[in-house]
């Protein structure tokens, strides 16, 4: 028997040389009671393929190599001959991938049947499946001469079978659980067969695709060459138009005639979609239209975060190869699997907003919703591209980044290892495919996030690490080059002699400074990232009823900001010049302006500051720019004033509280204001 989450937990076990108990609920998020479940669970599972259990000595989990060497991170166990124990979420959506390639009467026994489960346990399947399909305008209806049917528009059981598909790759034995449900149809040798057909076709052309996105294309395009009932599958003129212009369409058209019998014309439009979706770099970059729109969500970012973007031109062009399949994604509401969504969410909290608000000129383009996963991968790209490191050349360890995850997660990876390794010098990202064309001598060891065969030294990572990822990869990396560890002490000896000699209360909170500290540079100026009421404390508001012009307006609102030092008077003349050169860029709507400049101008803490004036300001003595609230900011980087600068914005955004904000009458009333907004937060 095989079990998901069973599966799941023993993944995560074998993944390591060695690891906690600890560590693997707090990489799985276990209750102590659903470790020792999962543990009891894995090593049954094992039994049955007569391997040894894992056994726990000092918290610590014992796996004998012989389990290790059969279940390789990346290779599935063999299932053949198993049964799969389905997770309750999945289940629902194996009954509509099963009922949308059926081949005939479909009723509640069969599906019992698949799912190895009882009858009412398989009817409150089907009830769930319903109310799912519902979501994606589908109806799931039982008829007495037909069974089980889909009804609704073509593209919309199309949008959600290949929900179902990706959402299930992204899972535990995902691979098995489909092919299983290809199986009950005698479908599997499409799974081959379809494959076979897509790769020599793509080896015959000069497309790449991101290598996760293929795997979902082949098996997207496997359940339409499995779904052998007559079907109506409609593109409007608009939609054909947008395809046909694209340079892919032909070679869609070509490879749909290698998947598709006669009288399948429109699958070449829904085969272009899979093709514009999936691909890694553009393949054709001539689309002005898209390349501008990537300047302007940049353009939107620099204003929401105040951040002056450096190399913009790189910027936009590794954006646009990003936003091209996304734009065709949004375009055409294909799904998006994004398993690192609710963690970018939580470790990006404040620029996940930001990008969130500054890709409004997208949505605006498309007049689509951008869901969370699309922002998620925005998250990253952005992420990745701001964030704060020190690459040192070495002449003695040289590194190459294989990642076949995307552009986004490419630039995501390197930046977390840049931090974690600080002396080691990362060469360019590369494609796994081309590896063998690079020379041995030229680097020592490879990141990978897929496995490879390499002379060197290989490391498997994802494109987002996880703190208990981060600690074993930089241990694992230091066993290997010991010149890096420059303390020769671990994370986990330290938290030994701790668990022995006291009682712990966050262990997770634990284990992240202990990392911190001990393997990061600048770890308090990286992480410390001050509230705005810690930014804009009561010697940093004033208020004034004179009639300024801007420039003084400017330059009474930095005052505080000079006094406590946090920046240099030439900050305030660079703010001021900034206006000049460049235009009323510091206004943002209702009486509002926020001065800034480049760190590098004279800041030398992170600060903030506050001026209300009675009588409007004019902006560059303009009559369009009235202002009456001065804030001005001085970011130190381009991470510390994001979490208060995001929480300004919300305040400034609140109609009620904005003019609360200017009524008020002394720094402690706003200090008020600014607090229970925090606490509400």
């Amino acid at each position: 028997m095989l079990d998901q989450r069973a599966y799941q937990f023993l993944e995560k076990v074998i993944m390591y040389h060695h690891i906690s108990m600890p560590e693997v609920m707090m990489e799985l998020n276990l209750s102590e009671r659903q470790f020792h479940y999962l543990l009891e669970k894995a090593n049954s599972m094992l039994s049955h393929f007569d391997l040894p259990s894992i056994e726990m000595k000092n918290q610590m989990l014992m796996v004998d190599e012989k389990v290790k060497g059969f279940a390789e991170i990346g290779v599935p166990m063999n299932v053949k001959g198993r049964t799969l124990i389905i997770s309750e979420e999945d289940r629902p959506l194996i009954i509509y991938l099963y009922t949308f390639i059926k081949e005939d009467v479909v009723s509640s026994y069969h599906y019992q049947f698949l799912l190895k489960v009882s009858k009412n346990t398989a009817l409150a399947d089907v009830k769930k499946a319903k109310e799912i399909c519902q979501a994606w305008h589908v109806q799931l209806v039982y008829k007495r001469m037909n069974g089980y049917v889909l009804e609704g528009d073509e593209m919309d059981k199309r949008r959600f079978a290949i929900y179902c598909i990706d959402y299930l790759l992204s899972q535990p034995l995902g691979k098995e659980i489909i092919g299983m449900t290809l199986k009950s149809w005698d479908k599997e040798q499409v799974i081959i067969d379809t494959q076979t057909i897509i790769e020599d076709f793509l080896k015959s052309k000069t497309i790449q695709l991101v290598k996760s996105r293929k795997v979902e294309m082949i098996y997207h395009l496997v359940f339409m060459r499995a779904r052998t009932q007559s079907h109506d599958l409609r593109f409007t003129a608009t939609e054909k138009d947008v395809i046909e212009r694209q340079e892919l369409f032909q070679f869609a058209d070509e490879l749909t005639q290698k998947l598709f019998s006669k009288g399948y014309e429109n699958e070449s439009y829904f085969t272009a979609i899979q093709l514009l979706t999936s691909q890694e770099k553009v393949f054709s970059q001539d689309n002005k239209s898209l390349q501008r729109l990537a300047k302007e969500i940049i353009d939107e970012f620099e204003r929401n975060t105040l951040l002056p973007i450096k190399n913009k031109t790189y910027l936009i062009n590794s954006l646009f190869n990003h936003l091209v399949p996304t734009y065709f994604r949004i375009t055409f509401e294909m799904p998006l699997i994004n398993p690192m969504t609710e963690r970018i969410k939580e470790e990006y909290k404040e620029l996940f907003q930001f990008v969130k608000r500054s890709l409004r000129p997208l949505s605006i383009w498309t007049a689509k919703q951008i869901s969370e996963a699309e922002i998620g991968y925005f998250t990253l790209h952005f992420g990745g591209y701001l964030e704060k490191y020190r690459e040192v050349k070495s002449e003695q360890i040289r590194a190459l980044i294989v990642c076949s995850n995307g552009i986004s997660s490419s630039i995501m990876l390197r930046a977390q290892l840049n931090a974690m390794f600080p002396t080691i010098h990362f060469t360019h990202t590369h494609a796994a495919e081309n590896i063998q064309s690079i020379s041995p001598s030229s680097y020592d060891v490879i990141f990978s996030t897929v496995q490879l065969t390499s002379i060197k030294p290989l490391f498997i990572v994802k494109p987002l690490l996880s703190l208990v990822e981060k600690n074993h990869l930089i241990q694992a990396v230091s066993e290997e080059f010991p010149e890096l560890n420059e303390r020769h002490i671990s994370v986990d000896q330290v938290m030994s002699i701790i668990r022995r000699h006291t009682d712990i209360k966050n262990e997770k909170r634990l284990i992240s400074e202990l990392v911190d500290i001990m393997y990061f540079k600048n770890t308090e100026k990286r992480w410390e990232k001050p509230m705005l009421s810690d930014l804009l404390t009561e010697e940093m508001i004033h208020f004034t009823n004179e009639q300024l012009d801007w420039k003084t307006a400017i330059h009474q609102a930095a005052e505080p900001l000079v006094k406590t030092n946090k920046v240099e008077k030439r900050y305030v003349t660079a703010m001021i010049q900034n206006v000049e050169e460049v235009g009323t860029y510091i206004y943002i709507g209702k009486g509002i302006a926020i001065p800034h400049a480049r760190p590098d101008a004279g800041v030398n803490e992170v600060g903030m500051s506050f001026l209300r004036t009675r009588k409007p300001v004019l902006l560059l003595d303009q009559e369009d720019y009235p202002v009456d609230l001065v804030i001005c900011l001085a970011a130190i980087d381009n991470e510390a004033h994001l979490k208060a600068l995001a929480h300004l914005t919300k305040l400034l955004g609140n109609e009620s509280t904005l003019q609360a904000i200017k009524n008020t009458n002394s720094a402690h009333q706003l200090m008020e204001i600014i607090k229970e907004g925090e606490d509400l937060s």
